[in-house]
């Protein structure tokens, strides 16, 4: 894996929920550890990913329990910029395959914007999404007919300002984190790719079973506020066997 950088690490943790995240390791461990011997087999996972994993777990977990660092984080989890980035990659997603579903045969899809971004870069996402309602505003009467219609327009368009807004005040709240607080957001940023890498490995073993792959995903880390949280046990993770 090729090193991050720390800025991104920091940018990224500070977005997240610490609990949420130390949810969501538990069930991705969960999942690799139920497909161990064929993630090894095939290459995809080394025994150092789970206990990297592991590791930043304790790390971010041992964090939580002072009092300054949690209220930090408490207040991070109420900003819910990380959910909000979640959902406007997911406007995305829908937003393209509604107007492939439209333009799949026509010239006009050549002019949909295909953008690309990474978890950190706030920016780029609002500018792909909106080229893309740029897009779909165009064609509003032929998008209305696969569930792309003016009120949900209107609501993406909603969130993009918002999130717009939200990224103009990160700037300011990032270069004054404690030196405490920085080191712990880091660890959180560093956490949640360890996440994604192990999912990704997942998916890969699974490429070719829809619903084998389903069980890596982050559905812990973004419930919605109704959803159920999962129960984590903070113990001493189990060994990774040779």
């Amino acid at each position: 894996m090729v090193e991050m950088d720390r800025t991104v690490a920091v940018t990224v943790g500070y977005r997240l929920s610490g609990g949420r995240l130390l949810e969501q390791a538990s069930a991705t461990r969960r999942a690799a550890l139920g497909d161990l011997d064929a993630l090894r087999w095939e290459g995809l996972l080394r025994e150092a990913d789970i206990l990297n994993l592991d590791a930043l777990v304790d790390v971010v977990h041992a964090s939580l329990q002072d009092r300054s660092i949690a209220d930090a984080d408490a207040r991070a989890s109420a900003s819910e910029q990380g959910s909000a980035l979640h959902e406007l990659t997911s406007d995305c997603t829908r937003l393209g395959h509604c107007v492939r579903r439209v333009f799949r045969h026509r010239s006009e899809l050549s002019r949909f914007p295909q953008g690309s971004f990474n978890e950190d870069n706030v920016s780029a996402l609002c500018s792909d999404l909106n080229g893309k309602l740029a897009f779909a505003r165009e064609h509003e009467t032929e998008l209305a007919q696969v569930g792309i219609n003016r009120e949900y327009l209107t609501k993406v368009q909603a969130r993009v300002r918002a999130l717009e807004e939200s990224a103009r005040l990160e700037g300011a709240a990032l270069a004054s984190l404690a030196s405490s607080v920085r080191s712990y957001c880091e660890n959180k940023g560093r956490l949640y790719f360890a996440i994604n890498d192990i999912n990704d490995a997942g998916q890969a073993l699974h490429a070719a079973d829809f619903e084998a792959a389903a069980k890596y995903n982050l559905q812990a880390l973004y419930r919605t506020a109704k959803s159920k949280p999962a129960e984590v046990a903070m113990t001493t993770p189990a060994p990774v066997t040779r």
